[in-house]
């Protein structure tokens, strides 16, 4: 079977960046995100195949379908799973509602909770396999109206501890990266008119002991580090790629 790998929140930013980068090293990409049509910009990029999973990940049904799809096929094997998916939210105290902590909860955490989950038989069945979640710097020093980002991001970080000392012994490696401040959709700096852009991402600049933001591509190399046999004896990690700004 050829190998695989499944990255959520595929259609842009660090997940699609994520998918070229598998990509380009052989291994079939099962994109997840919501938006098809960039699903299939994506795709043409993956060098050695790809397939749209279009879903809403807090949809269950709809997640738990796609999930069946990819796990029940005899053409490729998972090895790699990536929990890239994720909302940025900046409010006050105040104005965090109930509503903005589920939703935050529901993309932020619990996609990948019940991936991990789904997955875990998968790779005991199959000999054994690799999770990267996508964490933040923030769940590592968050800051101020960031909380319901911050604390969904340090759980995951706290779950991918726990999910590695349980995934040793039939050889599931759980590991995690914690992106900075990174040029990405996430950020609504990012959709700004470019002269616009340039100078927002000019006055963040300075914040990076290194003196710039991230790019996606940056991250995504990590990812697939932590995700091949290269980081082979690495488990329960939390790389920070993030120019030094979480010891600033």
């Amino acid at each position: 079977m050829k190998k695989a790998v499944v990255i959520t929140g595929a259609s842009s930013g660090i997940g699609a960046a994520t998918a070229i980068q598998f990509g380009r090293n052989g291994y079939f990409v099962y994109l997840m995100g919501r938006n098809k049509d960039r699903l299939a910009e994506v795709a043409v990029q993956c060098r050695a195949g790809a397939s749209l999973m279009s879903c809403d990940l807090t949809d269950v049904p709809a997640l738990n379908k796609r999930i069946g799809e990819i796990t029940s096929t005899t053409i490729h094997k998972v090895e790699v799973l990536v929990n890239n998916a994720g909302i940025f939210d900046v409010h006050s105290t105040e104005e965090g509602s109930d509503e903005l902590w589920q939703k935050e909860f529901e993309v932020n955490l619990m996609s990948a909770v019940r991936l991990t989950r789904a997955f875990f038989p998968y790779f005991k069945q199959h000999g054994g396999g690799s999770i990267i979640n996508v964490s933040s710097s923030l769940g590592l020093k968050p800051t101020a109206a960031t909380s319901a980002y911050s604390a969904m991001k340090a759980a995951m970080i706290n779950m991918t501890q726990s999910n590695s000392l349980e995934g040793g012994a039939f050889n599931i490696r759980v590991n995690c990266v914690a992106p900075g401040i990174v040029d990405t959709p996430i950020h609504s700096f990012h959709a700004l008119e470019e002269s616009k852009r340039q100078e927002a991402i000019a006055t963040m600049n300075p914040m990076q002991p290194l003196g710039r933001i991230g790019t996606a591509e940056e991250i995504a190399k990590a990812i697939y580090f932590l995700g091949s046999p290269e980081s082979s004896w690495t488990t329960g990690a939390t790389l920070a790629i993030d120019g030094g700004i979480t010891n600033a």
